[in-house]
């Protein structure tokens, strides 16, 4: 196998390797989010009917809208993350094609 074979089934593997990283970030923020809705769900269905004060239920929700915004906060994060390394992945391989490219035509 040559070396631009071989490079670009490199950087076509490490590619593949964050597009799953992508999606099973995605994945795990989205189960996060139905976690939170249920249990959001749930908590207004049982506990509406023994609250006497409806404030105590309203600062749980709350809560609850905070830490799913932290949820988001922290997917964003690590996708750009991701974004950054797939994005250097990208350079390097063209930087690797560039330079075997120049050392094939000096031959």
């Amino acid at each position: 196998m040559d070396s631009q074979q071989c490079l670009e089934d490199n950087y076509l593997r490490d590619k593949k390797r964050l597009a799953e990283k992508e999606e099973r970030l995605y994945q795990q923020k989205n189960k996060g989010m139905q976690a939170l809705d249920a249990i959001a769900e749930a908590s207004h269905y049982y506990l509406k009917d023994f609250a006497t004060d409806t404030m105590d239920i309203r600062r749980g929700m709350h809560q609850l809208e905070e830490i799913k915004e932290e949820l988001a906060v922290q997917h964003r994060k690590e996708q750009q993350r991701l974004d950054y390394e797939m994005e250097e992945l990208t350079l390097n391989y063209r930087r690797q094609q560039r330079t075997s490219n120049e050392q094939e035509a000096s031959l």
